[in-house]
């Protein structure tokens, strides 16, 4: 087992897994020139200075350490030849900080990366959704020394065969994510903290999160149908010929991603599967409870429908030990892509075990949802650094 995980540039979060199988810690600042795939409203504020100090730990530690550049647009910023000049100097100053791999989000900038600075790993981001055995081909062509594959391929176990079989770089699964399965907002998600993440731009919440948010507060099986992997399933995965397994986090706190990769870990976690997992859908229901809140706030009325229609994912819980030991011989055998939720239901029938605080209305959409006109005024409250 390998883990690659999440730091939030908090070094007792280092100290806390120096005994544990971690290969790679890896992080971003909150704005830089390229942008990455969080908007800089959920990520902690660190100089340059508090970057070089946690790096040069996490080396002492024994852990490499990957800087993320994986914004998948640029504007067509990369059309402009000092633009271009200014990429290579940020890449050199991170090499010279000790930074040993950058993860891309846009296939050209491999080259870049490569030619700049020949020795430094290149990771091939889950972002640019690579599902199949020719994609992982052409990234390795490209020379990406690893691919982290999209969530959505993590139980196609027929396409995860193929795709090992077919190269010699590193393969890397995210193992925590909890995004809505097939979500049609998957492409516009990707974008939006490209642009949330630059150097001036602001800290937005991304409109995505709150559709992702009410698919999981009106559909119970929508959690068991994310395409996480339980630390207890590892093996299944290791079985397929699949060792490196990515914790993400960056902006939750050390406790609990030392809860989450110590659980991982362990091969083993006995509680609520919702305290290791992303569970980014919190975030919109804590905005939309606060705007509905606030006295003579624009358009509080619609918060306050919102907040309420959000309410359920505040108390949701998947309980890990209802989940049949052998939840994932089911996706060995079944081919998802080619079947209907409403059908097949074996994500409802583990839901009805394991979830609890989410009734199953089995919708497809949610309702209501804000209009993005009213995210005019929805810079979040963050003290300035």
């Amino acid at each position: 087992m390998r883990l690659v995980v999440a730091t939030n540039w908090d070094d007792s979060l280092l100290r806390g897994i120096a005994d544990l199988p971690v290969q790679v810690v890896f992080g971003k600042l909150q704005q830089d020139l390229v942008g990455g795939g969080r908007p800089s409203s959920i990520l902690p504020h660190v100089t340059w200075d508090d970057m070089a100090r946690h790096i040069s730990l996490a080396h002492a530690l024994g852990f490499r350490f990957n800087y993320l550049w994986n914004a998948t647009s640029l504007a067509d910023a990369e059309y402009h030849p000092a633009f271009i000049a200014r990429m290579e100097d940020q890449l050199r100053q991170l090499v010279e900080l000790g930074v040993d791999g950058l993860v891309v989000g846009v296939p050209w900038m491999i080259a870049l990366a490569k030619e700049v600075a020949p020795d430094i790993e290149v990771t091939a981001s889950s972002l640019m959704d690579v599902v199949t055995p020719r994609e992982a081909r052409q990234f390795e062509a490209m020379g990406a020394d690893t691919v982290v594959l999209h969530h959505a391929a993590n139980r196609n176990f027929r396409v995860l065969d193929e795709i090992r079989a077919s190269v010699r770089c590193d393969i890397e699964l995210i193992v925590n994510n909890s995004c809505v399965y097939q979500c049609p907002y998957n492409n516009c998600h990707h974008v939006s903290p490209s642009f949330h993440s630059r150097e001036g731009s602001r800290p937005l919440l991304e409109y995505e999160l709150f559709w992702c948010s009410g698919r999981h507060a009106q559909d119970g099986a929508e959690i068991i149908r994310s395409r996480w992997i339980r630390p207890e399933d590892l093996h299944v995965y290791e079985a397929h010929g699949y060792d490196r397994f990515k914790i993400a986090g960056r902006g939750r706190s050390t406790d609990w991603l030392l809860r989450s990769v110590r659980a991982y870990a362990a091969r083993s976690y006995a509680g609520d599967l919702t305290d290791i997992i992303s569970m980014s859908q919190h975030a919109p229901l804590a905005l939309a409870r606060r705007r509905a809140a606030e006295a003579g706030g624009p358009h509080r009325e619609k918060w306050r429908a919102i907040a309420d229609a959000l309410e359920p994912v505040g108390q949701l819980r998947v309980d890990n030990t209802a989940i049949p030991a052998d939840f994932l011989r089911f996706f060995q055998a079944h081919d998802c892509d080619a079947s209907s939720c409403r059908t097949c239901d074996y994500c409802g029938r583990v839901a009805r075990r394991a979830v609890h605080g989410v009734a199953d209305r089995n919708t497809d959409a949610p309702s209501p949802m804000p209009s993005p006109c009213m995210f005019g005024d929805l810079v979040l409250d963050r003290p300035e650094p």
